[in-house]
């Protein structure tokens, strides 16, 4: 089952995502602004009370997959990457992996 992603916490991006961003040709006001209208379409426990979500992004040019680790200890939600997702790997919606 799929839900639209909440923003619990602050968010904190890492170096990493804001080459990605920039090798996407996004800019980060437009990348914060899609992320809270996202899709989590994957969820797992993390270790030491964190969630992994996988959220799909589809209202921009082309569908995006954001990794995001909810920390409820430290209280911020870590974005770890943001990539396009390969058709040939999800559906065609790109919400389920293939199996």
């Amino acid at each position: 089952m799929t839900r639209r992603k909440a923003l619990t916490f602050p968010v904190v991006l890492t170096e990493h995502v804001f080459d990605k961003i920039r090798s996407i040709d996004m800019a980060l006001a437009e990348f914060e602004e899609l992320l809270g209208g996202g899709e989590v379409i994957e969820e797992h426990e993390a270790e030491s009370g964190r969630l992994k979500e996988l959220v799909l992004v589809i209202d921009w040019m082309r569908p995006l997959h954001v990794v995001v680790i909810v920390d409820a200890v430290r209280g911020e939600e870590r974005i770890v990457t943001v990539y396009e997702p390969d058709h040939e790997r999800w559906s065609h919606d790109y919400r389920r992996r293939r199996r």
